[in-house]
Parts: structure tokens; C-alpha cells; sequence
């Protein structure tokens, strides 16, 4: 099981990988998918006022988790 501590470095390390990856790459796209993993075990393992605190440290809006979890979702 991940902490609070786990899923900031993973998130904060897919968000800094993504900005090196042209948006329309395979590569950027893996990642988005990975990233919307990550957003699916964090809802499951932490509480909600952990989960908005990663989200606003991350600066990672409601809409843009919703669209990686789609991403995931429709990936599999």
C-alpha cells in the first residue's frame, strides 16, 4: 500500500515527464495512462482530505484527474 508521501513522488515525477513528451507522442500518451493508474490507487488508499491535498500540492485540477483516470479507463 502507498502513503500520502509515495503517490506525490510518483504523480510529481509523471507530471515532470509529461512536460518533456510532445503531446501528441505515443510516449506522452503511456504516461497519461500510467498516470491515470496512479490517480485510481491514490482514490483507493488515501482519505479525501490527503487526496485534495495531493491534488492542490501537484497542482493537478479536478478535470485534468478525471481526464487521466478516462485515459486509464479507456486504455485498458
Amino acid at each position: 500500500m502507498r502513503t500520502f508521501d509515495g503517490f506525490m513522488v510518483v504523480l510529481a515525477e509523471g507530471l515532470a515527464d509529461m512536460r518533456n513528451l510532445l503531446p501528441d507522442s505515443a510516449a506522452y500518451r503511456e504516461k497519461e495512462q500510467e498516470m491515470g493508474r496512479n490517480c485510481y490507487e491514490a482514490e483507493e488508499h488515501l482519505p479525501l482530505t490527503e487526496l485534495r491535498l495531493l491534488r492542490g500540492t501537484l497542482g493537478i485540477s479536478e478535470s485534468k484527474w478525471r481526464r487521466y483516470k478516462s485515459t486509464f479507463i479507456n486504455k485498458r
